[in-house]
């Protein structure tokens, strides 16, 4: 099994910053933080599971790619979808979407 390097774009770190400023909105600073690194373990479990996911072949997909193979994870929540490539030793995050806004 390969592992990848994984790199989070900066706009995929400011999605997920503004995220937690929603959530602490509606319950807590401390649910925030959880959420969120939650969402960080999902990312970095791409080390090791991005050889599994195929190649998406959703048009929004397609739009985020600068590699015109781009993937998707659905996170185990079901929330979010992050969009990604494998590029030799390397997973780059591209992008992170509410789930409920993909429409195929």
């Amino acid at each position: 099994m390969k592992k990848y390097e994984v790199q989070i774009r900066n706009e995929v770190k400011r999605d997920i910053d503004q995220i937690k400023d929603f959530i602490v909105n509606k319950t807590s600073r401390e649910h925030a933080e959880r959420y969120a690194a939650d969402l960080y373990t999902e990312i970095r479990s791409l080390a090791f599971l991005a050889d599994s996911i195929k190649v998406s072949e959703w048009a929004i997909a397609k739009k985020f790619s600068r590699s015109k193979r781009e993937k998707v994870l659905l996170t185990n929540n079901k929330k979010w979808s992050i969009f990604f490539h494998t590029y030799r030793d390397k997973v780059i995050i591209d992008k992170i979407l509410a789930s409920k806004l993909i429409v195929e």
